[in-house]
């Protein structure tokens, strides 16, 4: 995987690219932008303290993306950096991923994850082989359980104080979809 020239196109005014480590300081203001609503849902973003600590994370990224462990993108409007999808984890033994995504707030209710998960679902079905998608958040994040159920993900239960959230626990609910399930 070329991480330098991958690209994946979601319509004409969104792309899906790996994010670049010379964006380091655009990543870490977009994070910090939007660290009060984020870190509600996401237990990393207190690790951004800085460009300094973005660039690991898109150095990190990129040598994981080498290995097919990940295959974490930044999602960019008309070129402008405006959050995160990605397979993370990835199994390409299993043939299995778990789509993980955040957006900023100014460009949320306006079907624009919608698309990005669509476009990264077709991509993994058709281009990673991939036989099984999931998507995990938790019971209390309704905007982003919106987002498989729309796609005609199957909700397949709740995993009972699933991740540690800084100081307490969650429940995750689990969506699934099958490669034969995927229109």
């Amino acid at each position: 995987m070329n991480t330098k020239t991958f690209s994946l196109s979601v319509r004409d005014d969104i792309t899906l690219r790996f994010i670049r480590p010379d964006e380091a300081e655009a990543l870490y203001k977009l994070v910090d932008d939007n660290r009060a609503y984020l870190r509600e849902w996401l237990n990393w973003v207190d690790e951004q303290t800085g460009p300094e600590a973005s660039k690991e994370n898109i150095l990190e990224r990129i040598e994981k993306a080498k290995t097919m462990e990940v295959f974490d993108l930044g999602i960019y409007l008309e070129g402008k950096l405006i959050g995160s999808i990605g397979f993370n984890p990835i199994s390409l033994k299993h043939r299995q991923a778990e789509i993980g995504y955040w957006i900023s707030g100014e460009y949320q209710k306006q079907g624009t994850m919608t698309d990005c998960v669509r476009a990264l679902t077709s991509f993994g079905f058709k281009e990673l082989a991939l036989h099984r998608i999931e998507i995990c958040c938790s019971t209390r994040n309704a905007k982003s359980s919106a987002i498989p159920e729309k796609l005609g993900f199957t909700f397949e239960g709740i995993l009972r104080e699933a991740f540690y959230l800084y100081d307490h626990f969650e429940d995750s609910s689990v969506y699934g979809i099958l490669a034969h399930e995927w229109k």
